[in-house]
C-alpha cells in the first residue's frame, strides 16, 4: 500500500491484477501544483502486472450521496499566479495526465457527482467514465477566466469539433445523463445504483486475462501516438507475443469449452 498525501494505492487480495487509486486532498478534490505532483507519484507507482486500475475519490462518512471525484483547479490558490507560476502549475497537471495515459492499465475513472476543469481533463485520459445520472460534468474554465488547454484537446476526440468548440467556449456543464449521451462518459446510473455499476463494470474487465488487457492498452496508445496506418502495423508484435502464453490458451480454451476461464493469480 503506498500513502503519500492523501493518496492510497491498494492491490484487492483476490484479484491482484485489480487495484484501486483513492485520492482524498480535500473536501472537492481541489488541485492545486502539490496535488497534481502527489497523483502523479502515486499513478507512477502503479505495480507493472496491474491490468486494472480504479480512480476515485476517497470516500467520507459524512456524506451520503455519491460523492464526486474533483470540483477541478484551487481558486483560492491559483488567483493570484503570475505567468510563470502559472506554465509552473499547467506542467503539473500536464505531467498528472500523462501519467494516467502512459500506464499499461485499463483505467476507470469514478466520476461521481461531480467532475470539472482540470478533474474531467484526467478523467478524459481514462479508458472509462462512470458518473451518476445528475451528475455535473465539463470543462468552465473560460467561466473563470482561463482557457482550456492540454489535455482539453480529448475532448475533440471523444465528441467531435463542433461540440467540443460549444463545450470549450460556453463552459458549460452537462449532467451525468447528457454525458452518456454525448459518449463522454460510458455509465450514467441512478446514485443507489452507483456502486453495483461500478463494482460491474470492474468485475467485467477483471475477468479477462490481464496480458490480453495490458496489450491492448499498448496497441491503443500506439494508434494514438503514430497514428493508424503505423500502429497497425507496430502492434504485430504485441498481438504475436500474446500467442503460445498461459493466459491465451486458457482464455481460447475456456471459450470453447464454454466456461469462464482461470488466470494465474
Amino acid at each position: 500500500m503506498f500513502s503519500p498525501m492523501s493518496t492510497t494505492l491498494s492491490r484487492e487480495a483476490d484479484r491482484q491484477h485489480v487495484a484501486h487509486l483513492r485520492i482524498d486532498f480535500n473536501d472537492l478534490n481541489l488541485l492545486s501544483v502539490p496535488e497534481a505532483q502527489a497523483l502523479r507519484d502515486a499513478l507512477r507507482s502503479v505495480p507493472e502486472d496491474i491490468a486494472v486500475l480504479t480512480i476515485s475519490s476517497e470516500a467520507s462518512e459524512k456524506i451520503d450521496a455519491v460523492r464526486g471525484l474533483s470540483a477541478g483547479l484551487d481558486l483560492e490558490w491559483a488567483h493570484t499566479l503570475d505567468a510563470h507560476e502559472g506554465q509552473a502549475l499547467l506542467t503539473a497537471f500536464y505531467e498528472m495526465i500523462e501519467a494516467v495515459r502512459n500506464l499499461d492499465a485499463v483505467v476507470i475513472c469514478d466520476c461521481g457527482s461531480y467532475t470539472l476543469g482540470v478533474g474531467f481533463e484526467l478523467a478524459m485520459a481514462c479508458e472509462f467514465r462512470i458518473a451518476t445520472e445528475d451528475a455535473r460534468l465539463g470543462l468552465p474554465e473560460v467561466n473563470v477566466g482561463i482557457p482550456t488547454v492540454i489535455h482539453g484537446g480529448l475532448l475533440t476526440r471523444l465528441v467531435g469539433l463542433q461540440t467540443a468548440t460549444e463545450l470549450l467556449y460556453t463552459g458549460r456543464t452537462l449532467s451525468g445523463e447528457r454525458a452518456r449521451e454525448l459518449d463522454l462518459v460510458n455509465r450514467a446510473v441512478d446514485p443507489e445504483e452507483y456502486d453495483d455499476a461500478l463494482d460491474s463494470l470492474v468485475s467485467e474487465l477483471a475477468a479477462k486475462s490481464p496480458q490480453a488487457l495490458q496489450s491492448q492498452k499498448r496497441v491503443m496508445r500506439r494508434f494514438r501516438s503514430v497514428g493508424l496506418e503505423r500502429g497497425m502495423e507496430a502492434s504485430i508484435g504485441d498481438m504475436g507475443r500474446v500467442f503460445g502464453t498461459h493466459e491465451q490458451r486458457e482464455a481460447m480454451t475456456a471459450f470453447l469449452e464454454d466456461r469462464e476461464p482461470e488466470f494465474e493469480p
